[in-house]
């Protein structure tokens, strides 16, 4: 659909761009240039903080790893690691090791919007080139905007984990390499990430029983809601909220950009949005025209799948172009919420 349900295409566009842009250089996908940076090698294993940037000597080849065996992350969970490991090395595939294994929910795919503390090593220097312990912060961004072999080795592993991720260069920055952070063509990247918090696969909560005279909710086999308008249902006069899954997550706020999938139906029980199938959503309030949809779920929690019925004066008091919404058309929309983060 060319209207999202919270906001104007080029609003939501401007939001994403804004957290892209607070993306760290190393994790974006755009690799661009030849590396002009000291290409030479440290002969022997070193502890690597995630502050140091070891120096280098010209004489050893990298040594190839068929495992992770031989990396060492100290430090508790959350906290600035340090890394031993036998520099330079490269990877012919990308591997994970955990080492420390996580109790939350999983990463449900590569274009998941996840919450982590990172720091990236060129394994071929052992330089640190990028760390958000030292940047003073965890990071927030999807999957979908960054490396291919960052986001292979993140997908399925658990909130709470400590992974020590082995990028190949082709997964990486080959075949430019990327100057301005150090790596070269053909550069393994060595990352140690704590996943602090991810995006959730579909709502997790306890079902709720929703009273009478509301839109009927039914399901596919496959979890995607649907929503039915009974014959004769009155059209609702103000905004109602009706959890139908009640999660226990944070409570989204106002200041908040809200990540989610959701379908909503005109009042004649004509679908005219449904993003399941498709990337979840990542959204804040605007004063575009469904902020009253936005402003409705404020206060629901992340996990739940919640009912909101907007009259027609509040929905589209001027109808809608595309798709073709008359004035003054009632909706009804259920939400699933999966992921909220601050937003400024």
């Amino acid at each position: 659909m060319h209207d999202h349900r919270f906001q104007s295409p080029k609003r939501r566009s401007a939001r994403l761009g804004a957290i892209a842009g607070a993306l760290a250089l190393v994790l974006t996908l755009a690799a661009c240039g030849g590396s002009d940076t000291d290409d030479s090698p440290s002969p022997t294993p070193s502890d690597t903080p995630a502050s140091a940037t070891p120096s280098a000597t010209p004489t050893v080849d990298p040594t190839v790893l068929t495992d992770l065996s031989s990396i060492d992350v100290t430090g508790d969970w959350g906290t600035e690691p340090t890394v031993n490991a036998p520099y330079p090395f490269k990877v012919d595939e990308t591997m994970t090791k955990v080492v420390i294994q996580g109790t939350g929910t999983e990463v449900p795919s590569a274009t998941a919007t996840v919450n982590m503390h990172y720091v990236g090593i060129n394994a071929r220097s052992g330089s640190v080139f990028d760390s958000s312990w030292i940047s003073g912060a965890p990071t927030t961004f999807q999957l979908s905007g960054v490396i291919t072999g960052f986001a292979k080795g993140i997908v399925g592993q658990r909130v709470g984990s400590r992974l020590a991720i082995a990028i190949t260069s082709s997964e990486a920055y080959d075949p430019n390499g990327q100057a301005s952070i150090g790596v070269d063509p053909g550069d393994t990247l060595l990352f140690v990430v704590d996943i602090l918090d991810s995006e959730l696969a579909g709502p997790v909560g306890s079902t709720v029983t929703p009273p009478d005279g509301l839109p009927v909710v039914t399901e596919t086999a496959d979890g995607v809601p649907q929503i039915s308008i009974p014959a004769g249902l009155a059209e609702p006069t103000e905004v109602g909220v009706q959890p139908l899954i009640q999660g226990s997550g944070a409570a989204l706020q106002a200041t908040d950009a809200l990540t989610s999938h959701a379908v909503c139906v005109t009042w004649d029980g004509t679908e005219y949005y449904n993003d399941y199938g498709s990337a979840s959503v990542t959204d804040a309030a605007s004063a575009a025209v469904h902020q009253a949809l936005f402003n409705a779920l404020v206060g629901q929690q992340v996990g739940s799948r919640v009912l909101v019925t907007l009259p027609g004066s509040v929905a589209y008091p001027t109808g809608n172009r595309t798709p073709s919404i008359a004035p003054n058309t009632s909706v009804a929309c259920v939400v699933d919420l999966l992921f909220t983060q601050a937003y400024s």
